[in-house]
């Protein structure tokens, strides 16, 4: 009775320290994942923004349509029915003729030239193929248009992926440049009405004439600047109505979760993956070219129907072994053989190349994206500094103490500063997506496949 009970108290014992850990595991990978988790665009704290799986939706529809995507998946039907064919090579041939033969003309002594008549015919003939042996080329072109299926699935892929891409260069532009000129249409509002102040407090007396220049002269590089926004927000907003069918209406911000990045070098990126596949396929087709050079053998069968024209069934059934191979071909082989095995080696060399790039451009995006993460609060405070600091400029406007020139500087460094900080954004949020490209995982990450 007593060893029961231990036994009871020790499993209680156990299942309290097991749900213990359990809650200590779940509260740690909670706290990591919030802890390297960034959501773009959340620091502007807009009323109206897209959500991710919104965002997400927006995205994939455009861009199935895209004329890249649909020439990609022609490419795979393409490369799909190439291999069709390469397997039916293994298949007899089966074909017909009518062999229609008159002497139009004949000089021929018919008493001493015998080999030489030849009777009209009118026959029919069905013949079927088999190749048995063809140097090892059958085979070979199988595996090559499987490679080469494989590739085209792999471009396909690529293709979807990259206009992803484009897709979220495009709409991040546009709504970047539309929030940048209003924000400007704003602090022109603004201050227009404080040019005439400013001008009243010259005319009074109580303000240096100076103060009306600099301001003038301020004011203006800020309505140049706003024109520069609005040309670049026409630019950017053709492209994206253009890019994605539709008006550009109600398009906001997206709040995308983005995780902390490091180098992977586990993943392969599109190219070199396809580089790797073309090195197989050019080994395939060295191998093409070597059984063009080697035996081949097969046999075949023949039924002939003699003289249709006729009333006579004249007909035989002849068939037989085929073979031939190439015995001196003057050089021939060897230099077409070389000539394919030095784009082969050249195919190995790209991988190298593909592999190189690869490593570069992760590093550089790991970087980009390191760096948006640790700038941006920073930018951002400096932002709404700037902006705090120019609407205590404006409440002091009937100061004595006040610098008109001061107030307009505010508003240039505060919409330069808001332009930085949705460049840094908009270098996370397209840095992490082509980090995800470079590896192969954006198309899951916004749940589309080919």
């Amino acid at each position: 009775m007593k060893i029961k009970l231990y036994k009871n108290i020790f499993l209680l014992f156990l299942i309290l320290n097991f749900s213990n850990f359990s809650t200590y595991a779940e509260n740690t990978v909670d706290t990591v994942f919030n802890k390297n988790k960034i959501v773009t665009f959340s620091l502007l704290k807009h009323e109206n923004t897209l959500g991710e799986i919104d965002y997400f939706d927006f995205l994939r529809s455009s861009i199935i349509t895209q004329p890249e995507f649909l020439f990609a998946n022609l490419q795979s039907i393409e490369k799909s029915e190439n291999l069709k064919y390469a397997q039916r090579q293994r298949w007899p041939e089966l074909n017909a003729r009518v062999i229609n033969d008159h002497a139009l003309d004949r000089d021929i002594d018919d008493i001493t030239s015998i080999r030489k008549r030849r009777d009209d015919s009118f026959d029919a003939v069905v013949e079927l193929s088999q190749p048995i042996y063809s140097g090892g080329t059958i085979n070979a072109e199988i595996r090559k248009a499987r490679y080469d299926h494989n590739l085209s699935n792999i471009e396909k892929e690529n293709a979807l992926s990259n206009l992803i891409l484009d897709a979220n260069k495009y709409y991040l532009s546009a709504v970047k440049s539309k929030e940048l000129y209003d924000y400007g249409i704003m602090l022109i509002d603004e201050m227009a009405p404080y040019l005439e102040k400013v001008k009243e407090r010259v005319d009074i007396g109580i303000t240096d004439p100076i103060e009306l220049a600099l301001f003038s002269i301020k004011f203006n590089a800020l309505k140049s600047r706003i024109q520069i926004l609005k040309t670049q927000q026409d630019r950017d907003i053709a492209i994206f109505e253009y890019f994605f069918e539709k008006k550009f209406s109600e398009i906001y911000f997206p709040e995308v979760s983005v995780m902390s990045i490091r180098m992977n070098n586990s993943r392969e990126t599109y190219n070199v993956k396809g580089a790797k596949i073309k090195l197989n396929s050019a080994k395939e087709e060295t191998k093409i070219i070597k059984g063009e050079f080697r035996p081949q053998l097969g046999f075949n069968t023949r039924y002939t129907r003699y003289d249709l024209d006729e009333d006579e069934n004249d007909s035989d059934i002849r068939g037989g072994v085929y073979f031939s191979m190439p015995l001196f071909t003057f050089g021939r082989a060897r230099a077409k053989i070389s000539s394919y095995k030095a784009k082969e080696n050249a195919t190995q060399m790209n991988i190298d190349i593909e592999r190189k790039a690869d490593e570069v451009g992760e590093t550089e995006i790991v970087n980009i994206v390191q760096s948006a993460i640790n700038t941006r609060s920073e930018i951002f405070s400096s932002f709404k500094d700037t902006q705090n600091q120019r609407r205590i400029i404006k409440n002091r406007l009937d100061s004595t103490a006040f610098s008109a020139e001061s107030y307009v500087n505010s508003g240039l460094e505060e919409i330069n500063l808001l332009e930085e900080f949705l460049d840094v954004e908009i270098r996370l949020l397209h840095g992490y997506f082509t980090y995800l490209h470079q590896n192969q995982g954006l198309n899951n990450l916004i749940r589309v496949s080919p």
